[in-house]
């Protein structure tokens, strides 16, 4: 699907569909795009998908606690280990702050199936 369909207009209008309690799927039926696609372009934008939610621009919205998985190490290939540190370096940031930034957003837009390219079951 296009992500070209999902207008200004469109995005202006998601946020009164969450409130009337139309669902992500029925949103995203209504855009013309998939339920993936409409979290990550809507997550991107700063469009908030969970009722009572507003625009965000930037920031964290809940105090940040520090997370050790010492019992549970996190792996990654040597591949996107080179990637994020790359990224991380063009940002201008840690490597450890992008991680971070990353599963906190991924987590508070709920964009696991759409990071995963998972669909949702009917």
């Amino acid at each position: 699907m296009n992500t070209k369909r999902l207008t200004d207009e469109k995005y202006a209008g998601i946020p009164a569909m969450i409130e009337q309690g139309i669902s992500l799927a029925e949103i995203a039926a209504i855009c013309g795009v998939t339920t993936g696609t409409l979290q990550v372009q809507c997550s991107r934008r700063g469009v908030s998908l969970r009722k009572g939610g507003h625009l965000r621009k930037g920031g964290h919205p809940l105090p940040r606690r520090q997370l050790s998985l010492a019992d549970a190490p996190l792996t990654l290939s040597n591949t996107a280990l080179m990637a994020l540190q790359t990224a991380a370096q063009a940002m201008g940031v840690d490597k450890a702050r992008l991680a971070s930034d990353l599963l906190e957003k991924i987590t508070m837009d709920n964009l696991y199936r759409a990071v995963l390219d998972v669909e949702e079951a009917a």
